[in-house]
């Protein structure tokens, strides 16, 4: 039976106190770990809000709790990590096969590197626009500060027009990151492959028979879920909305 160590992370004494997001990955952990038929030998949490990762003193805890044990280290979230020099570092400590990303799993280094560089890619494309507004916002004299200063000198229509702008941009950022999902995309590509086949699918469509053959290819949900006929159904709504099918 295989044997896991879990390490789960926040950034925040908020978060850590509400134990919202550690039990969110423990779930998550315990998923994985079942699936994989293993057993959990130890778990190791904390709060950390620094820029070093030589600052995740449990982290390394639980990576020598690893070694001492033969077992694999098991991370609910590749985000726990800020970039891939961090990821691909601690990949590289741990050894392949030795660490498991529960979204990203049986991932070698060749995909954990091309899954944060995208990450990357994205989280400087949202930076280079956010400063653009600022600047644009500033030029039209806005303030940029404070509560006040953020809604300007007027409430009522002016603020509920900056939160909808606000969500607007929120969503449209959220729809993007969606599409780049790799798990979405191969899906996508899966139903037009399909339908090339067997014709549109409709109301009548063998979910049962989508699900079965998306699993003998091991492909998985958006959240690292096998598929049954009610996910893929699930799935091939969104997909249809995301990629305007």
């Amino acid at each position: 039976m295989s044997k896991f160590v879990s390490w789960r992370r926040v950034s925040t004494a908020a978060q850590g106190m509400s134990g919202l997001g550690l039990e969110a990955q423990q779930d998550i952990i315990h998923y994985f770990v079942e699936r994989e038929k293993g057993v959990l030998i130890a778990d190791y949490r904390e709060v950390y809000t620094g820029k070093e990762l030589s600052g995740c003193t449990e982290l390394r805890k639980a990576m020598a709790h690893c070694k001492r044990e033969g077992a694999t280290l098991i991370i609910a979230k590749s985000d726990r990590f800020r970039n891939t020099i961090e990821a691909l570092q601690i990949y590289d400590e741990m050894g392949e096969g030795n660490i498991l990303f529960c979204d990203l799993p049986r991932s070698d280094k060749f995909t954990l590197t091309l899954f944060f560089a995208l990450a990357e890619r994205e989280a400087l494309l949202v930076s280079i626009r956010t400063k653009a507004a600022l600047k644009a916002k500033k030029e039209r004299g806005e303030a940029r500060c404070g509560d006040n200063e953020c809604w300007g000198k007027h409430t009522g229509a002016n603020r509920a027009e900056v939160t909808k702008k606000a969500s607007e941009a929120a969503a449209a950022l959220k729809k993007e990151a969606a599409k780049n999902n790799l798990a979405n995309k191969d899906f996508r590509d899966f139903i037009q492959d399909w339908e090339a086949i067997h014709g549109k699918l409709g109301w009548q469509a063998d979910w049962k028979s989508i699900s079965e053959k998306l699993n003998q290819r091991g492909k998985k949900t958006a959240t690292g879920l096998e598929f049954t006929p009610k996910r893929a159904k699930s799935m091939y709504d969104k997909i249809v909305k995301l990629y305007e099918l």
